[in-house]
C-alpha cells in the first residue's frame, strides 16, 4: 500500500506555525517514519506530489505567492489553511498606518496586501492562531487521515479564561478581544496577563457592538484594526 502524501507549505509569513509542528518532536519523528511529508523546513522537498493532504501556512502577499498557492491546490485532495495568516490574512494587516498613504509614498513599489488563501483557492479546513496550537494540529492531523473534519471550537478564549479563574482583563482597562474571539487556545495569552488580540477570527456568534459599548463605558479605546476578522474563514455543512 502506498504512503499517505503529506506536503507542508508557507506563502507569506513568519514561519511560526511551522515551528510549533517541528515542536512537535518525537510525535513529529512518527509521522515522518509513517508518511511521505513534503516540508522545506525538515528538508524533505519535492518527493510526494501529488497529496493527500496539504498544510499552507502564510497569507498571499504577491503574485508568486498566488500561482504557488494554486499549485498545491491542483495536486492536493483535502487543503487546510494554517494559521491566522492563512485563514484571515495575518497580522500583516493589523497595522496602524494607512496602507493607501504608503504605496502612495513608494509609487513604483508593488501595491501592499495580504489577502487570506481563500480568497484564491477553495480551502477544506482551517486550523486558526498565530501560532497555532500544536496539540490542535495534531488532533486534526489524525482526524483528516481517517477524512473527519473535526468541529470547530464554538466557545470564546473569554469562556476559557473564565474557566481557568483568570481575572480579567478589561476589568483592568485592557482591550481584550477574549468575548468575541473564537476559543481553542486555552486562553494562553490572558493567562499570561497578555490580552487576546483575536488571532483565531471572530466566534460565530461574537457580539461587537456589544464589546465595543462595555470599552465605551471603561474609556478604553481601541481603532478598527484591533478587531479580529471573520474574512477566510469556511463553514462546513
Amino acid at each position: 500500500m502506498d504512503k499517505i502524501r503529506v506536503g507542508i507549505f508557507n506563502l507569506s509569513s513568519c514561519e511560526g506555525c511551522l515551528v510549533q509542528i517541528l515542536n512537535l518532536e518525537d510525535i513529529l519523528l512518527n509521522i515522518l517514519k509513517t508518511f511521505e511529508v513534503e516540508c522545506r523546513v525538515l528538508g524533505t522537498i519535492g518527493k510526494s506530489e501529488p497529496y493527500d493532504i496539504a498544510f499552507v501556512e502564510g497569507s498571499v502577499m504577491s503574485i508568486e505567492d498566488e500561482m504557488e498557492l494554486k499549485k498545491i491546490r491542483g495536486a492536493s485532495r483535502i487543503l487546510v489553511a494554517l494559521g491566522e495568516c492563512a485563514c484571515h490574512g495575518g497580522n500583516f494587516l493589523v497595522k496602524d498606518f494607512d496602507v493607501d498613504e504608503i504605496n502612495e509614498m513608494f509609487p513604483g513599489s508593488q501595491k501592499w496586501y495580504s489577502h487570506p488563501i481563500e480568497r484564491y483557492v477553495r480551502v477544506d479546513y482551517r486550523i486558526p492562531g498565530c501560532p497555532i496550537d500544536k496539540e490542535e494540529f495534531f488532533t486534526v492531523f489524525k482526524s483528516l487521515l481517517l477524512e473527519k473534519f473535526p468541529e470547530q471550537a464554538s466557545f470564546t478564549v473569554c469562556s476559557e479564561c473564565i474557566l481557568k479563574e483568570n481575572s480579567c482583563l478589561i476589568e483592568k482597562g485592557v482591550a481584550c478581544m477574549g468575548p468575541i474571539t473564537r476559543g481553542g487556545c486555552k486562553a494562553i495569552c490572558p493567562t499570561f496577563n497578555r490580552e487576546c488580540y483575536g488571532c483565531r477570527g471572530l466566534n460565530d456568534d461574537a457580539n461587537i457592538d456589544g464589546l465595543l459599548h462595555t470599552f465605551k463605558e471603561k474609556g478604553i479605546s481601541i481603532q478598527p484594526y484591533m478587531l479580529p476578522s471573520k474574512k477566510g474563514e469556511v463553514k462546513r455543512s
